[in-house]
């Protein structure tokens, strides 16, 4: 299971590298920087905090404690935009767009 899930109402997409939050109840989104896409498409994969940062590592040039960090700042940002599913047993986030080969 996910370290963490998107709300039902909510679809992410990461197709150009940035990625973009759909809140389809607001009809509004949240845009994501390069770093945060990246550490919210980790935190989808990944089922704990440690692997999250495991993998978080190939990528930046930071210690775990900086990544642990920035992972909790991007999962406090998203509950204050109620994107975050509350049910821990709820399906897979959605997608839309194409999906780059090699991730």
């Amino acid at each position: 299971m996910p370290l963490i899930g998107l709300a039902r109402h909510a679809v992410f997409d990461d197709t150009d590298g940035a990625g973009v939050i759909l809140d389809t109840r607001r009809g509004v989104y949240l845009s994501l920087n390069d770093t945060a896409t990246r550490m919210l498409r980790t935190a989808l994969a990944c089922d704990s905090v440690a692997a999250a940062v495991a993998r978080l590592r190939e990528d930046f040039d930071a210690d775990e404690e900086t990544l642990a960090a920035g992972l909790a700042g991007l999962t406090a940002r998203l509950c204050e935009h109620a994107l975050l599913e509350q049910d821990a047993d709820a399906a897979a986030p959605r997608r839309w767009g194409r999906r780059r080969e090699g991730r």
